[in-house]
Protein backbone atom coordinates (compact mmCIF):
# COMPACT_ATOMS: atom_id res chain seq x y z
CA UNK A 1 0.00 0.00 0.00
CA UNK A 2 1.67 3.46 -1.35
CA UNK A 3 0.43 7.18 -1.65
CA UNK A 4 1.96 8.59 -4.21
CA UNK A 5 0.14 11.19 -7.31
CA UNK A 6 1.01 8.96 -10.34
CA UNK A 7 -0.96 5.68 -11.18
CA UNK A 8 1.10 2.60 -10.48
CA UNK A 9 0.26 0.22 -13.74
CA UNK A 10 2.53 -2.78 -12.67
CA UNK A 11 -0.58 -4.84 -12.03
CA UNK A 12 -1.04 -5.07 -15.81
CA UNK A 13 1.86 -5.11 -16.50
CA UNK A 14 5.17 -4.60 -14.89
CA UNK A 15 6.45 -2.92 -18.41
CA UNK A 16 6.62 -3.67 -22.12
CA UNK A 17 9.69 -5.77 -21.88
CA UNK A 18 8.39 -8.01 -19.47
CA UNK A 19 8.01 -11.37 -20.28
CA UNK A 20 4.30 -11.06 -19.33
CA UNK A 21 3.54 -8.75 -21.59
CA UNK A 22 5.85 -10.78 -24.55
CA UNK A 23 3.94 -13.87 -23.48
CA UNK A 24 0.39 -12.03 -24.03
CA UNK A 25 1.38 -10.47 -27.38
CA UNK A 26 2.77 -13.18 -29.09
CA UNK A 27 -0.73 -15.10 -27.81
CA UNK A 28 -2.85 -13.04 -29.85
CA UNK A 29 -2.04 -13.95 -33.91
CA UNK A 30 -2.57 -17.03 -33.21
CA UNK A 31 -5.99 -17.28 -31.42
CA UNK A 32 -7.27 -14.56 -33.95
CA UNK A 33 -6.38 -16.89 -36.89
CA UNK A 34 -8.21 -19.80 -34.87
CA UNK A 35 -10.85 -18.01 -34.30
CA UNK A 36 -11.17 -16.90 -37.84
CA UNK A 37 -10.94 -20.36 -38.91
CA UNK A 38 -13.29 -21.85 -37.18
CA UNK A 39 -15.92 -18.92 -38.26
CA UNK A 40 -15.46 -20.10 -41.70
CA UNK A 41 -16.28 -23.58 -40.85
CA UNK A 42 -19.54 -22.95 -38.54
CA UNK A 43 -21.74 -26.20 -38.97
CA UNK A 44 -23.37 -26.09 -36.03
CA UNK A 45 -24.76 -23.96 -32.62
CA UNK A 46 -21.79 -26.25 -31.25
CA UNK A 47 -19.37 -24.52 -33.07
CA UNK A 48 -20.71 -21.13 -32.14
CA UNK A 49 -20.14 -21.99 -28.66
CA UNK A 50 -16.81 -23.05 -29.00
CA UNK A 51 -15.85 -19.85 -30.16
CA UNK A 52 -17.71 -17.70 -27.77
CA UNK A 53 -15.24 -19.08 -25.66
CA UNK A 54 -12.09 -18.56 -27.76
CA UNK A 55 -13.71 -15.27 -28.03
CA UNK A 56 -13.71 -14.66 -24.15
CA UNK A 57 -10.03 -15.32 -23.71
CA UNK A 58 -8.90 -13.44 -26.62
CA UNK A 59 -10.71 -10.07 -25.35
CA UNK A 60 -9.64 -10.34 -21.80
CA UNK A 61 -6.07 -10.54 -23.55
CA UNK A 62 -6.56 -7.66 -25.84
CA UNK A 63 -8.07 -5.56 -23.45
CA UNK A 64 -5.94 -6.05 -20.81
CA UNK A 65 -2.92 -4.93 -23.10
CA UNK A 66 -5.14 -2.14 -25.01
CA UNK A 67 -5.71 -0.82 -21.42
CA UNK A 68 -1.95 -0.75 -20.63
CA UNK A 69 -0.90 0.70 -23.83
CA UNK A 70 -3.52 3.80 -23.28
CA UNK A 71 -2.86 4.00 -19.89
CA UNK A 72 1.10 4.65 -20.43
CA UNK A 73 0.12 6.90 -23.65
CA UNK A 74 -2.42 9.08 -21.57
CA UNK A 75 0.03 10.21 -19.48
CA UNK A 76 2.94 10.60 -21.60
CA UNK A 77 1.90 10.97 -25.34
CA UNK A 78 5.79 11.05 -26.19
CA UNK A 79 5.72 7.02 -25.18
CA UNK A 80 7.38 5.33 -28.35
CA UNK A 81 6.51 1.64 -26.86
CA UNK A 82 2.70 3.30 -26.15
CA UNK A 83 1.89 4.35 -29.78
CA UNK A 84 3.93 1.59 -31.49
CA UNK A 85 1.91 -1.09 -29.23
CA UNK A 86 -1.53 0.54 -29.73
CA UNK A 87 -0.88 0.71 -33.61
CA UNK A 88 -0.08 -3.11 -33.56
CA UNK A 89 -2.85 -4.03 -31.26
CA UNK A 90 -5.79 -2.68 -33.63
CA UNK A 91 -4.00 -3.59 -36.66
CA UNK A 92 -3.67 -7.28 -35.31
CA UNK A 93 -7.84 -6.96 -34.03
CA UNK A 94 -8.91 -5.21 -37.51
CA UNK A 95 -8.20 -9.24 -38.31
CA UNK A 96 -10.85 -10.23 -36.28
CA UNK A 97 -13.42 -8.01 -38.14
CA UNK A 98 -13.51 -11.23 -40.72
CA UNK A 99 -14.59 -13.59 -37.83
CA UNK A 100 -17.06 -11.02 -36.48
CA UNK A 101 -19.07 -11.26 -39.95
CA UNK A 102 -19.03 -14.57 -40.51
CA UNK A 103 -20.07 -15.49 -36.99
CA UNK A 104 -22.71 -12.64 -37.21
CA UNK A 105 -24.25 -14.18 -40.52
CA UNK A 106 -24.38 -17.83 -38.88
CA UNK A 107 -25.98 -16.03 -36.23
CA UNK A 108 -28.72 -14.51 -38.62
CA UNK A 109 -29.22 -17.49 -40.19
CA UNK A 110 -29.75 -19.33 -36.92
CA UNK A 111 -32.35 -16.69 -35.63
CA UNK A 112 -34.80 -17.22 -38.47
CA UNK A 113 -35.41 -20.70 -38.00
CA UNK A 114 -34.65 -21.10 -34.32
CA UNK A 115 -34.39 -19.08 -30.64
CA UNK A 116 -30.81 -18.37 -29.74
CA UNK A 117 -31.79 -18.55 -26.35
CA UNK A 118 -32.92 -22.14 -26.59
CA UNK A 119 -29.99 -22.69 -28.31
CA UNK A 120 -27.37 -21.04 -26.19
CA UNK A 121 -28.98 -22.62 -22.99
CA UNK A 122 -28.64 -26.06 -24.96
CA UNK A 123 -24.64 -25.73 -25.41
CA UNK A 124 -23.77 -23.40 -21.92
CA UNK A 125 -23.18 -20.33 -22.86
CA UNK A 126 -26.67 -18.94 -21.46
CA UNK A 127 -24.99 -15.91 -20.42
CA UNK A 128 -24.18 -14.80 -23.62
CA UNK A 129 -27.50 -14.77 -25.11
CA UNK A 130 -27.78 -11.19 -25.31
CA UNK A 131 -24.78 -10.20 -27.17
CA UNK A 132 -25.37 -13.34 -29.61
CA UNK A 133 -28.60 -11.93 -30.57
CA UNK A 134 -27.54 -8.79 -30.98
CA UNK A 135 -24.78 -10.29 -33.43
CA UNK A 136 -27.55 -11.45 -35.21
CA UNK A 137 -29.20 -8.09 -35.08
CA UNK A 138 -25.92 -6.23 -36.55
CA UNK A 139 -25.36 -8.42 -39.68
CA UNK A 140 -27.63 -6.24 -41.65
CA UNK A 141 -25.18 -3.88 -40.93
CA UNK A 142 -22.17 -5.12 -41.78
CA UNK A 143 -20.25 -5.30 -44.96
CA UNK A 144 -18.56 -8.46 -46.56
CA UNK A 145 -16.10 -9.95 -44.41
CA UNK A 146 -13.03 -9.11 -46.90
CA UNK A 147 -14.75 -4.92 -46.60
CA UNK A 148 -14.93 -5.43 -42.97
CA UNK A 149 -11.93 -5.82 -42.64
CA UNK A 150 -10.35 -3.55 -45.47
CA UNK A 151 -12.73 -0.87 -43.27
CA UNK A 152 -10.64 -1.89 -39.77
CA UNK A 153 -7.27 -2.12 -40.72
CA UNK A 154 -7.82 1.19 -42.94
CA UNK A 155 -9.15 3.28 -39.89
CA UNK A 156 -5.78 2.28 -37.99
CA UNK A 157 -4.28 4.93 -40.47
CA UNK A 158 -7.37 6.73 -41.14
CA UNK A 159 -9.42 7.59 -37.95
CA UNK A 160 -7.48 6.13 -35.10
CA UNK A 161 -4.11 8.18 -36.37
CA UNK A 162 -6.00 11.48 -36.74
CA UNK A 163 -7.11 10.92 -33.19
CA UNK A 164 -3.61 10.16 -31.39
CA UNK A 165 -2.59 12.90 -33.45
CA UNK A 166 -4.96 15.07 -31.90
CA UNK A 167 -4.37 13.59 -28.60
CA UNK A 168 -0.14 14.79 -29.21
CA UNK A 169 -1.63 18.14 -30.09
CA UNK A 170 -3.56 18.96 -27.17
CA UNK A 171 -1.20 17.29 -24.84
CA UNK A 172 1.80 19.32 -25.98
CA UNK A 173 0.08 22.86 -26.71
CA UNK A 174 0.91 25.72 -23.83
CA UNK A 175 -0.63 29.18 -23.23
CA UNK A 176 0.95 32.01 -22.93
CA UNK A 177 -0.55 33.46 -19.72
CA UNK A 178 -0.21 36.97 -18.17
CA UNK A 179 -0.24 36.40 -14.73
CA UNK A 180 -2.49 39.02 -13.29
CA UNK A 181 -1.15 37.92 -9.65
CA UNK A 182 2.28 38.67 -11.25
CA UNK A 183 1.42 42.24 -12.80
CA UNK A 184 0.47 40.89 -15.93
CA UNK A 185 3.96 38.80 -16.42
CA UNK A 186 3.92 35.86 -18.99
CA UNK A 187 3.92 32.43 -18.44
CA UNK A 188 4.06 29.42 -20.23
CA UNK A 189 1.85 26.52 -19.10
CA UNK A 190 0.16 23.84 -20.06
CA UNK A 191 -3.72 23.97 -21.58
CA UNK A 192 -4.95 22.04 -19.13
CA UNK A 193 -3.21 24.03 -15.99
CA UNK A 194 -4.77 26.89 -18.17
CA UNK A 195 -8.17 25.58 -18.15
CA UNK A 196 -8.27 24.57 -14.90
CA UNK A 197 -7.44 28.32 -13.60
CA UNK A 198 -11.57 29.06 -14.97
CA UNK A 199 -11.69 27.86 -11.19
CA UNK A 200 -9.98 30.21 -9.53
CA UNK A 201 -11.32 32.74 -6.98
CA UNK A 202 -10.39 35.94 -8.97
CA UNK A 203 -12.08 37.00 -11.98
CA UNK A 204 -9.47 38.62 -13.20
CA UNK A 205 -7.22 34.99 -12.99
CA UNK A 206 -10.06 33.32 -14.93
CA UNK A 207 -10.06 36.37 -17.36
CA UNK A 208 -6.48 36.02 -18.25
CA UNK A 209 -6.79 32.44 -18.26
CA UNK A 210 -9.66 32.30 -20.55
CA UNK A 211 -7.84 34.69 -23.15
CA UNK A 212 -4.45 32.95 -23.12
CA UNK A 213 -6.50 29.69 -23.91
CA UNK A 214 -8.27 30.83 -26.80
CA UNK A 215 -4.82 32.63 -28.00
CA UNK A 216 -3.41 29.68 -28.20
CA UNK A 217 -5.69 27.13 -30.08
CA UNK A 218 -4.95 28.99 -33.56
CA UNK A 219 -1.28 27.25 -32.95
CA UNK A 220 -2.97 23.39 -33.65
CA UNK A 221 -6.14 24.41 -35.34
CA UNK A 222 -5.59 23.99 -38.70
CA UNK A 223 -4.43 20.67 -38.07
CA UNK A 224 -7.41 20.01 -35.42
CA UNK A 225 -10.00 20.80 -38.39
CA UNK A 226 -7.92 18.36 -40.87
CA UNK A 227 -8.31 15.43 -38.04
CA UNK A 228 -11.85 16.57 -37.25
CA UNK A 229 -12.61 16.84 -41.12
CA UNK A 230 -10.85 13.06 -41.73
CA UNK A 231 -12.89 11.36 -38.80
CA UNK A 232 -16.16 12.44 -39.57
CA UNK A 233 -16.21 12.24 -43.23
CA UNK A 234 -15.16 8.80 -42.41
CA UNK A 235 -18.06 8.21 -40.30
CA UNK A 236 -20.73 9.71 -42.80
CA UNK A 237 -19.15 7.41 -45.02
CA UNK A 238 -19.42 4.15 -43.09
CA UNK A 239 -22.80 5.16 -41.31
CA UNK A 240 -24.09 4.88 -45.30
CA UNK A 241 -22.58 1.92 -46.33
CA UNK A 242 -23.85 0.15 -43.35
CA UNK A 243 -27.55 1.00 -43.94
CA UNK A 244 -27.55 3.68 -41.55
CA UNK A 245 -29.79 6.73 -42.14
CA UNK A 246 -27.49 9.05 -39.92
CA UNK A 247 -24.43 8.27 -37.92
CA UNK A 248 -27.09 9.56 -34.77
CA UNK A 249 -28.98 6.33 -35.87
CA UNK A 250 -25.69 3.80 -35.96
CA UNK A 251 -25.28 5.45 -31.76
CA UNK A 252 -28.58 4.62 -31.39
CA UNK A 253 -28.50 1.07 -32.80
CA UNK A 254 -24.97 0.67 -30.86
CA UNK A 255 -26.11 1.64 -27.56
CA UNK A 256 -29.43 -0.41 -27.79
CA UNK A 257 -31.42 2.70 -27.14
CA UNK A 258 -34.53 3.87 -29.10
CA UNK A 259 -35.10 7.24 -30.71
CA UNK A 260 -38.28 7.63 -28.64
CA UNK A 261 -35.77 7.93 -25.62
CA UNK A 262 -33.65 10.49 -26.91
CA UNK A 263 -36.59 12.02 -28.01
CA UNK A 264 -38.65 12.38 -24.82
CA UNK A 265 -35.43 13.44 -22.99
CA UNK A 266 -34.44 16.69 -25.39
CA UNK A 267 -38.33 17.81 -25.10
CA UNK A 268 -38.10 17.40 -21.22
CA UNK A 269 -34.17 19.97 -21.81
CA UNK A 270 -36.12 22.15 -24.27
CA UNK A 271 -39.00 22.54 -22.21
CA UNK A 272 -37.14 23.49 -19.35
CA UNK A 273 -33.46 25.11 -20.05
CA UNK A 274 -34.51 28.29 -19.36
CA UNK A 275 -34.41 27.70 -15.93
CA UNK A 276 -30.60 26.96 -16.53
CA UNK A 277 -30.74 30.15 -18.75
CA UNK A 278 -32.08 32.39 -15.65
CA UNK A 279 -29.40 30.64 -12.99
CA UNK A 280 -26.88 31.78 -15.23
CA UNK A 281 -28.25 35.06 -15.19
CA UNK A 282 -28.59 34.96 -11.58
CA UNK A 283 -25.30 34.04 -11.21
CA UNK A 284 -23.82 36.82 -13.41
CA UNK A 285 -25.55 39.26 -11.40
CA UNK A 286 -24.16 37.39 -8.11
CA UNK A 287 -20.61 37.92 -9.55
CA UNK A 288 -21.81 42.00 -10.73
CA UNK A 289 -21.41 40.75 -14.07
CA UNK A 290 -24.26 42.90 -16.66
CA UNK A 291 -26.85 40.75 -18.76
CA UNK A 292 -25.57 37.07 -19.13
CA UNK A 293 -22.36 35.55 -18.06
CA UNK A 294 -19.24 35.58 -19.46
CA UNK A 295 -18.03 31.81 -20.86
CA UNK A 296 -14.95 32.66 -18.73
CA UNK A 297 -17.09 32.78 -15.47
CA UNK A 298 -19.42 29.82 -15.87
CA UNK A 299 -16.69 27.87 -13.59
CA UNK A 300 -16.32 30.57 -11.14
CA UNK A 301 -16.51 29.90 -7.77
CA UNK A 302 -19.57 31.18 -5.26
CA UNK A 303 -20.21 31.35 -1.22
CA UNK A 304 -17.30 30.47 1.23
CA UNK A 305 -15.23 27.10 0.50
CA UNK A 306 -15.12 24.96 3.13
CA UNK A 307 -12.94 25.14 6.48
CA UNK A 308 -10.74 22.42 4.44
CA UNK A 309 -9.81 23.38 0.84
CA UNK A 310 -10.38 20.96 -2.04
CA UNK A 311 -6.62 19.00 -2.14
CA UNK A 312 -6.74 16.03 -3.09
CA UNK A 313 -5.79 14.57 0.13
CA UNK A 314 -9.11 16.12 1.20
CA UNK A 315 -11.06 15.24 -1.32
CA UNK A 316 -10.04 11.37 -0.69
CA UNK A 317 -11.49 11.47 2.97
CA UNK A 318 -14.63 13.70 1.89
CA UNK A 319 -15.51 11.34 -1.26
CA UNK A 320 -15.03 8.27 0.73
CA UNK A 321 -17.07 8.91 3.34
CA UNK A 322 -19.86 10.30 1.85
CA UNK A 323 -19.69 7.34 -0.59
CA UNK A 324 -20.25 4.67 1.92
CA UNK A 325 -22.97 6.43 3.53
CA UNK A 326 -24.78 5.35 0.90
CA UNK A 327 -23.00 1.70 0.52
CA UNK A 328 -20.11 0.10 2.34
CA UNK A 329 -19.26 -1.69 -0.58
CA UNK A 330 -18.80 1.86 -3.03
CA UNK A 331 -16.66 2.83 0.27
CA UNK A 332 -14.29 0.25 -0.32
CA UNK A 333 -14.22 0.30 -4.11
CA UNK A 334 -13.36 3.78 -3.61
CA UNK A 335 -10.94 2.94 -0.84
CA UNK A 336 -9.12 0.39 -2.32
CA UNK A 337 -8.04 2.97 -5.55
CA UNK A 338 -6.99 5.27 -3.27
CA UNK A 339 -4.74 2.66 -1.45
CA UNK A 340 -3.32 0.64 -4.73
CA UNK A 341 -2.52 3.74 -6.74
CA UNK A 342 -5.52 3.25 -9.04
CA UNK A 343 -5.57 6.97 -10.01
CA UNK A 344 -3.09 9.55 -11.32
CA UNK A 345 -4.14 12.94 -10.26
CA UNK A 346 -1.79 15.82 -11.32
CA UNK A 347 -1.74 17.99 -15.18
CA UNK A 348 2.15 17.65 -16.69
CA UNK A 349 3.10 17.76 -19.72
CA UNK A 350 2.54 14.85 -22.23
CA UNK A 351 -0.82 13.97 -20.31
CA UNK A 352 -3.64 14.24 -21.82
CA UNK A 353 -6.41 16.57 -21.16
CA UNK A 354 -10.08 15.74 -19.11
CA UNK A 355 -10.58 12.97 -16.76
CA UNK A 356 -11.51 9.14 -17.98
CA UNK A 357 -11.90 6.11 -15.52
CA UNK A 358 -11.12 2.97 -17.60
CA UNK A 359 -11.51 -1.46 -16.26
CA UNK A 360 -9.12 -4.24 -17.20
CA UNK A 361 -10.90 -7.08 -17.09
CA UNK A 362 -8.69 -9.66 -16.86
CA UNK A 363 -7.17 -8.42 -13.23
CA UNK A 364 -10.73 -7.07 -12.18
CA UNK A 365 -8.95 -3.59 -11.73
CA UNK A 366 -9.79 0.28 -12.89
CA UNK A 367 -7.97 3.28 -13.38
CA UNK A 368 -9.13 6.87 -13.58
CA UNK A 369 -7.33 9.51 -14.71
CA UNK A 370 -7.51 13.11 -13.49
CA UNK A 371 -5.85 16.38 -14.13
CA UNK A 372 -7.00 17.79 -10.66
CA UNK A 373 -6.82 21.46 -9.34
CA UNK A 374 -7.65 21.51 -5.83
CA UNK A 375 -10.86 22.58 -6.15
CA UNK A 376 -14.80 21.53 -5.17
CA UNK A 377 -15.56 20.85 -8.80
CA UNK A 378 -12.54 18.20 -9.00
CA UNK A 379 -13.48 16.79 -5.85
CA UNK A 380 -16.58 16.20 -7.82
CA UNK A 381 -14.73 14.50 -10.72
CA UNK A 382 -13.45 12.47 -8.64
CA UNK A 383 -16.22 10.87 -7.17
CA UNK A 384 -17.55 10.69 -11.18
CA UNK A 385 -14.77 8.82 -11.82
CA UNK A 386 -15.20 6.35 -8.70
CA UNK A 387 -18.51 5.97 -9.93
CA UNK A 388 -17.29 4.32 -12.85
CA UNK A 389 -14.77 2.24 -11.23
CA UNK A 390 -17.53 0.86 -9.80
CA UNK A 391 -20.11 0.16 -12.35
CA UNK A 392 -16.80 -1.24 -14.21
CA UNK A 393 -16.66 -3.76 -10.59
CA UNK A 394 -20.06 -4.89 -11.01
CA UNK A 395 -20.28 -5.62 -14.59
CA UNK A 396 -16.64 -7.53 -13.83
CA UNK A 397 -18.98 -9.93 -12.05
CA UNK A 398 -20.76 -11.19 -15.36
CA UNK A 399 -19.12 -12.76 -18.60
CA UNK A 400 -16.55 -10.29 -20.68
CA UNK A 401 -18.90 -10.07 -23.37
CA UNK A 402 -21.26 -8.70 -21.69
CA UNK A 403 -19.17 -6.02 -19.62
CA UNK A 404 -19.12 -3.43 -22.66
CA UNK A 405 -22.38 -1.38 -21.81
CA UNK A 406 -23.90 1.16 -23.29
CA UNK A 407 -22.59 4.83 -23.24
CA UNK A 408 -25.97 6.36 -21.68
CA UNK A 409 -25.72 3.88 -18.96
CA UNK A 410 -22.06 4.43 -18.76
CA UNK A 411 -22.46 8.25 -17.40
CA UNK A 412 -25.03 6.70 -15.27
CA UNK A 413 -23.33 5.16 -12.19
CA UNK A 414 -20.57 8.53 -12.46
CA UNK A 415 -23.07 11.38 -12.15
CA UNK A 416 -25.32 8.46 -9.55
CA UNK A 417 -21.94 9.44 -7.04
CA UNK A 418 -21.86 12.84 -7.61
CA UNK A 419 -25.30 13.16 -6.50
CA UNK A 420 -24.29 11.00 -3.77
CA UNK A 421 -21.55 12.97 -2.29
CA UNK A 422 -23.03 16.42 -2.77
CA UNK A 423 -26.11 15.72 -1.57
CA UNK A 424 -24.60 14.02 1.60
CA UNK A 425 -22.53 16.79 1.76
CA UNK A 426 -25.51 19.53 1.68
CA UNK A 427 -26.74 18.11 5.05
CA UNK A 428 -23.73 18.47 7.13
CA UNK A 429 -22.40 22.10 5.47
CA UNK A 430 -23.29 25.65 6.96
CA UNK A 431 -24.98 27.71 4.16
CA UNK A 432 -21.64 29.76 4.06
CA UNK A 433 -20.16 26.48 2.55
CA UNK A 434 -23.31 24.91 1.56
CA UNK A 435 -23.46 27.81 -1.23
CA UNK A 436 -20.05 26.69 -2.53
CA UNK A 437 -21.46 23.01 -3.04
CA UNK A 438 -25.21 24.05 -4.24
CA UNK A 439 -23.50 26.11 -7.00
CA UNK A 440 -20.99 23.40 -7.73
CA UNK A 441 -23.47 21.21 -8.93
CA UNK A 442 -25.55 23.72 -10.75
CA UNK A 443 -22.17 24.22 -12.68
CA UNK A 444 -22.81 20.58 -13.33
CA UNK A 445 -25.87 20.43 -14.36
CA UNK A 446 -25.58 23.67 -16.79
CA UNK A 447 -22.80 21.21 -18.29
CA UNK A 448 -24.20 18.56 -19.01
CA UNK A 449 -27.91 19.51 -19.58
CA UNK A 450 -26.80 23.23 -21.39
CA UNK A 451 -23.20 22.85 -22.81
CA UNK A 452 -23.99 19.00 -23.87
CA UNK A 453 -27.31 19.91 -25.63
CA UNK A 454 -24.61 22.46 -27.70
CA UNK A 455 -22.62 19.59 -28.04
CA UNK A 456 -24.74 17.50 -29.59
CA UNK A 457 -26.01 20.79 -31.84
CA UNK A 458 -22.59 20.40 -33.21
CA UNK A 459 -21.69 17.42 -34.00
CA UNK A 460 -24.73 16.86 -35.76
CA UNK A 461 -24.25 20.11 -37.44
CA UNK A 462 -20.53 19.11 -38.52
CA UNK A 463 -21.84 15.65 -39.54
CA UNK A 464 -24.47 17.50 -41.57
CA UNK A 465 -22.03 20.12 -43.76
CA UNK A 466 -19.59 17.21 -43.96
CA UNK A 467 -21.21 15.29 -46.41
CA UNK A 468 -21.21 18.17 -48.77
CA UNK A 469 -17.25 19.62 -48.15
CA UNK A 470 -14.80 19.83 -45.42
CA UNK A 471 -15.44 22.23 -42.94
CA UNK A 472 -12.60 25.21 -42.72
CA UNK A 473 -11.55 26.53 -39.33
CA UNK A 474 -14.25 29.17 -39.72
CA UNK A 475 -16.97 27.39 -39.96
CA UNK A 476 -16.33 25.33 -37.13
CA UNK A 477 -15.78 27.93 -35.25
CA UNK A 478 -19.38 29.71 -36.44
CA UNK A 479 -21.16 26.18 -36.17
CA UNK A 480 -19.59 25.67 -32.38
CA UNK A 481 -20.71 29.24 -31.48
CA UNK A 482 -24.36 29.28 -32.69
CA UNK A 483 -24.45 25.86 -31.21
CA UNK A 484 -23.87 27.80 -27.80
CA UNK A 485 -26.23 30.23 -28.63
CA UNK A 486 -29.31 28.31 -29.11
CA UNK A 487 -28.26 26.19 -25.51
CA UNK A 488 -27.21 28.49 -23.75
CA UNK A 489 -29.77 31.42 -24.96
CA UNK A 490 -29.74 34.57 -22.85
CA UNK A 491 -27.82 33.04 -20.14
CA UNK A 492 -24.18 33.57 -21.62
CA UNK A 493 -22.99 37.35 -22.83
CA UNK A 494 -22.69 37.09 -26.42
CA UNK A 495 -19.57 38.60 -26.51
CA UNK A 496 -17.79 35.72 -24.72
CA UNK A 497 -18.74 32.43 -26.10
CA UNK A 498 -16.17 29.65 -26.59
CA UNK A 499 -15.80 29.27 -30.97
CA UNK A 500 -12.82 26.41 -30.03
CA UNK A 501 -14.41 24.39 -27.65
CA UNK A 502 -14.69 21.62 -30.97
CA UNK A 503 -10.83 21.63 -30.42
CA UNK A 504 -10.32 20.36 -26.60
CA UNK A 505 -13.19 17.96 -26.54
CA UNK A 506 -11.48 14.57 -27.18
CA UNK A 507 -15.00 12.44 -27.92
CA UNK A 508 -15.01 14.73 -31.30
CA UNK A 509 -11.91 12.67 -32.44
CA UNK A 510 -12.72 8.82 -31.51
CA UNK A 511 -14.59 7.30 -34.76
CA UNK A 512 -16.24 4.75 -32.22
CA UNK A 513 -17.95 7.21 -29.97
CA UNK A 514 -19.82 10.01 -31.79
CA UNK A 515 -22.40 11.71 -30.04
CA UNK A 516 -20.44 10.85 -27.10
CA UNK A 517 -22.43 13.99 -25.64
CA UNK A 518 -26.38 13.34 -24.77
CA UNK A 519 -24.90 10.28 -22.97
CA UNK A 520 -23.78 12.60 -20.28
CA UNK A 521 -27.13 14.21 -20.45
CA UNK A 522 -29.06 10.85 -20.06
CA UNK A 523 -26.49 9.92 -17.38
CA UNK A 524 -26.85 12.80 -15.12
CA UNK A 525 -30.83 13.16 -15.51
CA UNK A 526 -31.23 9.33 -14.77
CA UNK A 527 -28.96 9.69 -12.12
CA UNK A 528 -31.58 12.66 -10.91
CA UNK A 529 -34.12 10.38 -11.20
CA UNK A 530 -32.64 7.11 -9.53
CA UNK A 531 -31.58 9.60 -6.42
CA UNK A 532 -35.35 10.46 -5.54
CA UNK A 533 -35.88 7.08 -6.09
CA UNK A 534 -33.24 6.28 -3.44
CA UNK A 535 -34.68 8.56 -1.08
CA UNK A 536 -37.91 7.31 -0.95
CA UNK A 537 -36.96 3.60 -0.26
CA UNK A 538 -33.08 3.35 1.05
CA UNK A 539 -33.09 0.40 2.77
CA UNK A 540 -34.08 -1.42 -0.66
CA UNK A 541 -32.47 0.77 -3.39
CA UNK A 542 -28.78 -0.78 -3.04
CA UNK A 543 -29.17 -4.21 -3.98
CA UNK A 544 -31.20 -3.00 -7.05
CA UNK A 545 -29.13 -0.75 -8.04
CA UNK A 546 -25.96 -3.30 -8.39
CA UNK A 547 -28.63 -4.95 -9.91
CA UNK A 548 -28.92 -2.97 -12.53
CA UNK A 549 -25.53 -2.14 -13.16
CA UNK A 550 -24.35 -5.70 -12.91
CA UNK A 551 -27.04 -6.00 -16.48
CA UNK A 552 -26.36 -2.77 -18.71
CA UNK A 553 -24.15 -4.86 -20.33
CA UNK A 554 -27.07 -7.72 -21.17
CA UNK A 555 -30.34 -5.49 -21.97
CA UNK A 556 -31.28 -2.93 -23.76
CA UNK A 557 -31.27 0.18 -22.43
CA UNK A 558 -34.96 0.58 -22.34
CA UNK A 559 -35.74 -2.69 -20.23
CA UNK A 560 -32.18 -2.23 -17.93
CA UNK A 561 -34.18 0.87 -16.69
CA UNK A 562 -36.80 -0.78 -16.23
CA UNK A 563 -35.41 -2.90 -13.32
CA UNK A 564 -35.69 -0.14 -11.58
CA UNK A 565 -38.90 0.95 -12.59
CA UNK A 566 -38.12 3.54 -14.83
CA UNK A 567 -39.76 4.41 -18.06
CA UNK A 568 -37.09 6.54 -20.26
CA UNK A 569 -39.76 6.83 -23.17
CA UNK A 570 -41.49 9.09 -20.88
CA UNK A 571 -41.34 12.46 -21.04
CA UNK A 572 -43.03 12.98 -17.86
CA UNK A 573 -39.86 11.14 -16.06
CA UNK A 574 -37.04 13.77 -17.34
CA UNK A 575 -39.33 16.62 -16.62
CA UNK A 576 -38.98 15.32 -12.96
CA UNK A 577 -35.67 14.28 -13.07
CA UNK A 578 -35.17 18.32 -14.54
CA UNK A 579 -37.14 18.78 -11.43
CA UNK A 580 -34.24 17.93 -9.09
CA UNK A 581 -32.19 20.54 -10.58
CA UNK A 582 -34.59 23.16 -10.37
CA UNK A 583 -34.48 22.46 -6.65
CA UNK A 584 -30.91 23.43 -6.44
CA UNK A 585 -32.02 26.71 -7.98
CA UNK A 586 -34.37 27.69 -5.09
CA UNK A 587 -31.93 26.89 -2.99
CA UNK A 588 -29.44 28.73 -5.06
CA UNK A 589 -31.67 31.77 -4.60
CA UNK A 590 -32.02 31.35 -1.08
CA UNK A 591 -28.72 31.49 -0.29
CA UNK A 592 -27.61 34.52 -2.63
CA UNK A 593 -30.41 37.00 -1.30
Amino acid sequence: MTNQSTWSLTDIYPGYDSPEFKADFESLPPMVEKMNDLAGSLKSFADVAELVQMLEKYTAKLDRMGSYSNYVFSTDTANQNASKFLYLIETLDAETSRMQVRMAAFLSKCSKTENIADLAKQHGIENNTYRLTRMAEEYAHLLSEDEETIVSLLSVTGSSAWGMMQDKLISNLTCEYADPKLGGKKRTITINECRNLAYDEHAEVRKAAFEAELAAYPQIAEASAAALNSIKGEVNLLSRLRHFETPLAQTLFDAAMTKKTLDAMFQAIETNIQCLRDYLKAKAKHLSKPGGLPFYDLFAPVGKSTENEFTYEYAKKFVAENLSKFSPRMGEVAQKAFDNDWIDVYPRDGKVSGAFCGDIYEIKQFRIMLNYGDNLSDAITLAHELGHGYHAMQVMEEGILNSNYPMPLAETASTFCEAIVTNAALQTLPDEAKLRLVESSLQDAAQVIMDIYSRFLFERGVFEARMSHPLSVQELNDIMRNAQRTAYGDGLDENALHPYMWIIKPHYYNAHLNYYNFPYAFGYLLANGLYKIYEKDPANFGEKYDSFLRASGRMPIKESCALLGVDVESVAFWNEAIDVVKESIKEFERLTQ
